[in-house]
């Protein structure tokens, strides 16, 4: 068996100590969430968690980061792959779709509002507007690839690419509050795809 770097293992320890936090988000939201928590999930020590993260935020702001920049390298990946924009598309309102409906009370997004609602600093809002930016250009790419694979026109995307991220963002919110069903989605999503600028071919 290969002998392990000293990086490798503190890279190991860390991502153990995220995920173990991730978990502990995913059930808890944000503001119960104590050390303790991800500690114990984790299966460290006090001592060893606080040679990683200094505390829930810090904890909290990298497994959101962490998140955002996988969904991106997901799409990367897949057009790198040269997977078919309709297809792209199809999977993405489908992931979201599904995230919305059956999987508000067991992901993240609590914890994200809550977050939000309670970090005001204009580092907290730096955060925030970084994170949107990572969920707008995963959207962004992906239409970009149906601009070249000629499936789109081409034309400045970006305000489309946020149209579509803040409707997501207002079903988010919705879904939080029991404030969404199907039909509701289904019609918002039906609205989305009129707005892509698909080619007459």
């Amino acid at each position: 068996m290969p002998v392990r770097t000293n990086e490798q293992r503190k890279a190991e320890k860390r991502a153990q100590i995220l995920s173990a936090a991730k978990t502990v988000f995913q059930e808890k939201g944000f503001s119960d969430v104590t050390m303790k928590d991800v500690i114990d999930e984790a299966g460290i020590s006090r001592g060893g968690i606080y040679l990683y993260f200094s505390s829930i935020d810090a904890l909290f702001t990298e497994v959101l980061s962490e998140r955002n920049s996988h969904s991106l390298q997901d799409m990367q990946d897949a057009i790198a792959a040269g997977t078919a924009f309709e297809q792209l598309w199809q999977i993405y309102l489908a992931g979201q779709k599904e995230r919305l409906l059956h999987r508000v009370d067991s992901g993240l997004l609590q914890a994200v509002y809550e977050y939000y609602f309670t970090h005001k600093t204009a580092a907290d809002h730096a955060f925030q507007r970084a994170q949107l930016a990572l969920i707008k250009e995963t959207i962004m790419v992906m239409l970009q690839q149906g601009v070249a694979q000629g499936v789109l026109a081409e034309q400045p995307l970006a305000a489309i690419a946020e149209h579509i991220m803040i409707v997501i963002e207002g079903l988010s919110v919705m879904a939080l509050t029991g404030g969404i069903d199907e039909a509701r989605i289904d019609a918002q999503f039906s609205q989305l795809n009129q707005l892509l600028p698909r080619t007459a071919g």
